[in-house]
């Protein structure tokens, strides 16, 4: 069959839902507005030093802190190493819908999808380089060694957490790159809504740095990259999964530019981190009809949130 029957039998579908919508009572009320509760997340810059502190902090309770799974994530984020500690954290967050690009005929599908989807983002900044050595020549130490993402299930600071993300991003052995891997997922309450318990949850991380050589200064993103995707069922209980944290697992991305001239006794090399966490809840086929159409777009959000529907795929 060609690809252009079959596209029209798409759009013919899209543009009958609303009349589809209005014609069965069940799904009428199905597009009622949905009252999710009110969620909040939040990034955290580990230092080595801190390493035990961060990962306690609200930690969920169904995880056990004296497990061989969570006593190498602790060894991999203290990075073995004494580093000093630091409190200037920047915490932001921003919380954003799905938005799709098509034509008018699909307003009545995003609108259903929107039930279904939830995207959540977060955004640190620290210095991600250790202070110590004056002397350019020096080896370079990683003072961030993680990121923890966390979708807290309310707007207080004590509220439990609905989903938790721990990223190492500690400099390669070779010291040249940052090896960007993920440690640890646990997701115990869906940011969206799901038919049956099941979601599909893929998780970005990116980083950009301002840095500047003799005569010019400089802004880049350094890197962006889906580091997970899961199918999670929540049914049964909270999710909770290791991943491997050997010198080969996840990938080298590039490492903070340094700026000319810099004081390497201070902590150096500003840096700003995020994450960002899509959550599909199963929904229904239109979900799939519509990432199908979708073309491979530029947006980040719309690549995610695909990725996100790819893992729930038997």
């Amino acid at each position: 069959m060609s690809k252009r029957p079959a596209l029209a039998c798409a759009l013919y579908g899209l543009a009958s839902l609303p009349l589809l919508l209005a014609a069965a009572p069940a799904a009428a009320d199905d597009r009622a507005p949905v009252a999710l509760a009110p969620t909040r997340a939040v990034l955290l810059l580990i230092s080595g030093s801190e390493a035990a502190q961060s990962l306690a902090q609200q930690r969920p309770a169904t995880i056990d802190p004296s497990s061989a799974q969570e006593t190498a994530l602790l060894r991999e984020c203290a990075n073995d190493e004494s580093q000093r500690p630091t409190r200037s954290f920047i915490f932001s967050f921003i919380t954003q819908g799905w938005h799709v690009l098509l034509h008018p005929v699909a307003v009545s599908v995003h609108d259903e999808l929107q039930k279904y989807a939830k995207v959540s983002d977060a955004t640190a900044s620290g210095d991600y380089y250790a202070g110590g050595e004056p002397a350019t020549r020096a080896p370079l130490v990683s003072r961030i060694t993680c990121l923890r993402f966390m979708r807290l299930a309310g707007d207080s600071d004590n509220a439990d957490v609905a989903l938790d993300f721990v990223a190492g991003v500690r400099l390669d052995n070779s010291r040249d790159a940052i090896r960007l891997r993920p440690l640890r997922l646990y997701v115990s309450q869906g940011g969206a809504k799901s038919a049956d318990g099941h979601y599909s949850v893929a998780i970005a991380v990116r980083a950009s740095a301002v840095w500047r050589d003799e005569f010019a200064g400089h802004q880049g993103a350094l890197f962006e990259e889906t580091v997970a995707t899961e199918s999670v069922n929540l049914k049964t209980g909270s999710f909770l999964k290791y991943y491997p944290t050997d010198a080969a697992a996840g990938t080298r991305e590039p490492i903070v530019p340094l700026s000319y001239g810099l004081d390497r006794t201070r902590d150096f090399g500003r840096a700003e981190f995020g994450v960002r966490v899509a959550e599909i809840g199963t929904a229904p086929a239109t979900l799939k009809l519509l990432a199908d159409m979708l073309p491979d777009p530029n947006e980040k959000v719309s690549q995610l949130l695909i990725a996100a529907a790819m893992a729930g795929l038997p």
